[in-house]
């Protein structure tokens, strides 16, 4: 019922963006960035919170036409502890599909998969995300912050346990060069998932962004 009440705030969208004209545009993000991950589900180890980092890579690819959007994302990198002791692949893929009401909002629906991947085992999360993000100028329209807070309307993971509560949210700057076809993003999120029974999961993030085409 949640998803089915979000798909209709997204429709709800339509009258403010149905006189709007113009073709499809296509954008690419291309991101490089940090990862900082504290676990202590039963997957990470059985002696204690596990607290992992490490570099990874992602991108997104986005079509727009009359304020609505779809993107596909992907993002992948390898984890380890700051002893080595401990290593993991991390996975993340998402679908979104967004509408944008007012030139300020965007409000988005979509599935999202987190894996962390050893030889032996994968801790698996997937979610239905609700988000909704705002964007304010800075000092002019060329550089603008933005602040975009998501949850999820259902949960699963591959944990005896179960899934509970996950959240989220990011903040960034964006610098767009005055007749550029590219522009610049800073940003940090930061997600929290915790199972029914005990133990949570902490993800925080710093990239640094790369967009070609219009957003």
């Amino acid at each position: 019922m949640k998803t089915i009440g979000v798909i209709g705030i997204l429709a709800s969208a339509l009258p403010a963006v149905a006189g709007a004209q113009g073709r499809p545009t296509i954008a690419f993000r291309g991101d490089a960035g940090f990862v900082w991950v504290r676990s202590d589900t039963a997957a990470a180890a059985a002696g204690g919170a596990v607290r992992l980092r490490g570099p990874v890579l992602g991108g997104e690819g986005r079509v727009a036409f009359n304020g609505f959007a779809v993107g596909v994302g992907l993002l992948s990198g390898t984890l380890q502890a700051a002893d080595q002791t401990v290593k993991r692949d991390l996975i993340e893929g998402r679908l979104v599909v967004a509408a944008q009401p007012l030139p300020w909002l965007e409000m988005s629906v979509g599935p999202f998969v987190r894996a962390y991947v050893t030889d032996s085992v994968t801790e698996r999360w997937v979610f239905w995300q609700a988000r909704a993000r705002v964007e304010a100028p800075i000092v002019t329209a060329s550089l603008t912050s933005y602040v975009e807070l998501w949850r999820a309307l259902s949960s699963q993971v591959n944990l005896v346990a179960g899934a509970g509560r996950v959240q989220g949210g990011e903040a960034g700057v964006v610098y767009r060069p005055p007749q550029r076809p590219f522009w610049l993003r800073l940003a940090y999120r930061v997600d929290d998932a915790a199972v029914r029974v005990g133990g949570s999961q902490t993800l925080e993030a710093i990239s640094v962004s790369v967009v070609v085409g219009a957003r």
